[in-house]
Parts: structure tokens; C-alpha cells; sequence
């Protein structure tokens, strides 16, 4: 599978600026200062990288870095599933 923790960390840290130690698990985007319109682009560069389709309304700058793994990880597995049928 996808190291999906790692690709957000190096999508936060190359496209935002995001230092890799302001990111723990527990972190809001909002406290990152990635706002709505950033939160867009962030998503189109997670599904670029990952493959995957995310809906904007599916996140949130209140969402936390956690929250965002966890999302991205179950949509990979829901493809993964997809494709073996």
C-alpha cells in the first residue's frame, strides 16, 4: 500500500512549506495555516499523488493530519478492493 503518512507529509512540506516538525498526528490543517482555499489545493495534490478521488467537502481545515491519513488510507483500500473484482 501507499505510505499515505509520508506523501502528506512531503506534499505539506514541499507544495505548503509546512516544517516536518509542526506535524504530528493531532494537528489541524487550520493550525498549519492551510485555510479552505488551501485545503483544495491540497487535495488535488493528494489525488494526483495518490490516485485517488477526494470530494472537497470530504475535508475540512479542522480536520486534523490524522483524520486525513485515515480518510485517504480507507479510500485507497475501497480502490485496492474495487480493482480486485
Amino acid at each position: 500500500m501507499i505510505p499515505v503518512r509520508e506523501t502528506l507529509a512531503a506534499v505539506l512540506t514541499d507544495q505548503f512549506r509546512v516544517p516536518p516538525e509542526e506535524m504530528s498526528p493531532e494537528t489541524a490543517l487550520a493550525s498549519l495555516d492551510v485555510d479552505s482555499l488551501a485545503v483544495v489545493e491540497l487535495l488535488f495534490a493528494l489525488q494526483e499523488e495518490l490516485g485517488v478521488t477526494i470530494g472537497e467537502d470530504e475535508v475540512t481545515p479542522r480536520h486534523t493530519l490524522q483524520d486525513l491519513v485515515e480518510m485517504l488510507e480507507w479510500k485507497l483500500q475501497q480502490k485496492s478492493s474495487e480493482g480486485d473484482r
